[in-house]
């Protein structure tokens, strides 16, 4: 399906530089720009593409998602010369590791814009945009600063709260807020954007992959349930599942780049490769083995997969083949003698001979799909109630896709109700981890449950044996915490 290209727009850039990236831009004139609907959406745009950048959902992301979990690691002969990627893989980061710092700052660059966006749109005048879309675009911003907060108090726990645009070099040292106080912000700006954004059936083609309702109500219910708000969790998914979302009947059609912001898609990162100005995907290259090369784009070999993960699926669970694939010499005699279970990601992969390095591939990242407003659904339900029957029904109709059965039917794979509370979290756990491989989730699954080193400890008791309480925290930045005087560290650092 079409989907809508963020071009990055010069006047919309902020610049790059410590300080949460608050400093203020010194080349655009808000009262000079912002004259017409098309300029209040270009400085929307200038958020959504902070996204594509790859120290956020175009690369680094996922080293963080899924390198240091019990689903990828740097072992059995597969290496990498990045320090970044060892660190987080060993658990030796600190709070001078490069990414640590990236992540910090790019997604202030998008709080940063996300907040220019909101203050000089609800300023403009009825002669020069429509109250509808004023309304909408002003909620699309707040859509994405939420999603921007919502990954730093994950990352960090309690963040300065910046909610104005910054127009002076003054007061740029801003404390942290508390956790609640975070959360209570994300929360509002995401009932906010809810109210403010069109549903899918309201949507024009060129809307494809911008925020809508259902997106803000299911990072709604994600946000709830990372704070255990079942009651509210259960509130915001039947919203979604009135909204007219799909299942795919085959689970590799959320990959498939013909497919893209389709029936299951509520919210996902957009790309699009041979586009002047815009984002090509980098996943296609990110995840191809260092021994495959396709169209002159050697593979980085990037979060190896671990044979802990290969087998977690059970015998007849199709998503096993699409979300990895275990290579053979017999294939690839080229391949590496010191490669131990050459298994690699098999997702995301863009098969036209168009997608090469220097354009990367059309491959969008999903951040929310309706299989989740499922799992999410069937945890809160079975939290709040253990003999709830729509829990092992929620879960069910996710496996019985897995397995290429009628969703809507009861079947053998299906899981038995009678679990205790616990028992059937880890299976909702084991579920997630194998219907989302290696698209963003496993961590942040690991660590709102408080299971990173139990995980760990069945992957590589090594490397479980390090992690400490402060590990379920990245550091503060050492820069940041030089930069800005009124930051305190996370405990353990």
């Amino acid at each position: 399906m079409k989907k809508i290209a963020f071009i990055l727009l010069s006047s919309v850039m902020m610049s790059s530089c410590t300080d949460m990236d608050l400093i203020p831009e010194s080349n655009l004139s808000p009262e000079n720009f912002f004259k017409s609907e098309e300029d209040a959406t270009a400085a929307v745009y200038g958020t959504y593409s902070i996204f594509t950048d790859n120290d956020i959902y175009n690369q680094f992301w996922e080293v963080l998602q899924s390198q240091g979990t019990d689903d990828s690691e740097w072992s059995g002969g597969r290496t990498t010369n990045n320090l970044d990627k060892n660190a987080l893989d060993k658990f030796e980061f600190d709070g001078n590791t490069n990414l640590v710092y990236s992540l910090w700052i790019k997604h202030y660059v998008a709080v940063n814009r996300s907040n220019f966006a909101i203050e000089n749109i609800s300023k403009m005048g009825d002669d020069q945009i429509g109250a509808d879309a004023k309304k909408r675009l002003v909620g699309e911003a707040k859509y994405l600063r939420a999603l921007a907060y919502f990954n730093l108090v994950r990352i960090y726990g309690g963040v300065p709260l910046v909610l104005k645009q910054t127009t002076s070099l003054d007061g740029l040292e801003v404390p942290r807020n508390t956790l609640d106080e975070c959360y209570n912000q994300i929360i509002a700006d995401l009932q906010e954007a809810k109210a403010s954004l069109p549903s899918i059936g309201q949507l024009p083609e060129s809307y494809l992959g911008r925020a809508t309702k259902g997106s803000a109500a299911a990072l709604l219910a994600k946000v709830y349930l990372t704070r255990e708000d079942y009651q509210n969790v259960v509130k915001e998914t039947a919203e979604v599942m009135q909204m007219g979302y799909k299942l795919w009947d085959n689970y590799a059609d959320n990959f498939d780049v013909e497919k893209e912001n389709g029936q299951e898609s509520i919210f996902e990162i957009q790309f699009k490769r041979n586009t002047p100005g815009v984002s090509g995907s980098n996943y296609n290259g990110y995840y191809r083995p260092p021994f495959v090369n396709i169209n002159g784009w050697v593979g980085y070999g990037d979060d190896p997969v671990t044979r802990n993960h290969y087998e977690c699926y059970e015998e007849g669970d199709l998503r096993r083949d699409v979300n990895v694939r275990l290579y053979t010499r017999e294939e690839y005699p080229n391949m590496s003698p010191n490669y131990e279970f050459p298994c690699y990601v098999n997702k995301f992969l863009d098969p036209s001979p168009l997608a090469v390095r220097s354009q990367g591939g059309e491959n969008n990242l999903p951040i929310l799909r309706y299989s989740d407003v499922y799992l999410m659904r069937a945890e809160a339900l079975n939290a709040i109630n253990t003999a709830d029957v729509e829990a092992y029904e929620c879960l069910n109709i996710v496996r019985r896709r897995a397995f290429g059965l009628n969703m809507n039917e009861t079947s053998s794979i299906d899981i038995k109700a009678g679990l205790s509370r616990e028992d059937f979290l880890d299976v909702i756990l084991l579920e997630r981890r194998k219907e989302f491989a290696f698209e963003g989730q496993r961590r942040f699954d690991l660590l709102r449950t408080h299971k990173l080193k139990e995980a760990m400890m069945a992957q590589n008791p090594t490397i479980g044996a390090v992690i400490e309480e402060k590990h379920y925290l990245l550091p503060i930045p050492v820069t940041e915490l030089d930069a800005n005087k009124l930051l305190d560290q996370n405990p353990g650092w």
